[in-house]
């Protein structure tokens, strides 16, 4: 644990958002990407800075802006973070590719491939991702 200013907390959250969506979007592709990142993504990092950002102003009236971040919990974040963004499938017309972002990428170098985790595997990561980023920000606020 340590601890921070909640507003310097609420700008490196904001710059982490900027950088999120982008990301997502960048490893998928098509539909997947307008309406599972772009439109629900950026949903959640918008309404989840809104409400970061009153917690702060609330916070600061009344003088308390030391804020305590978990750290273990964050590196379970970046942890999801990087696998969906790694496994993150592209669609093919109206269906999934049959692989994701990084094997794709792999198997265009001539990079064999151990496992390649399923789709279903990577929305469950996603969800578990959002929950606990959710959890990690009501932690901190």
């Amino acid at each position: 644990m340590i601890k921070i200013n909640i507003w310097v907390f609420f700008s490196f959250y904001v710059i982490y958002a900027l950088l999120s969506v982008p990301l997502f979007l960048s490893t998928s592709d098509g539909w997947l990407a307008v309406f599972l990142y772009l439109i629900f993504g950026s949903t959640y990092y918008i309404v989840s800075s809104i409400l970061l950002f009153l917690s702060a102003t609330f916070r600061t009236r009344r003088g308390r802006t030391k804020v305590k971040v978990n750290l273990n919990l964050l590196s379970k974040i970046i942890g999801f973070q990087v696998f969906v963004v790694l496994f993150n499938y592209r669609t093919c017309g109206d269906s999934l590719c049959y692989q994701g972002f990084l094997p794709s990428l792999l198997e265009e170098n001539s990079i064999p491939m151990v496992i390649t985790p399923p789709f279903v595997v990577v929305v469950f990561a996603l969800l578990l991702y959002l929950i606990l980023l959710s959890l990690f920000l009501l932690d901190v606020a």
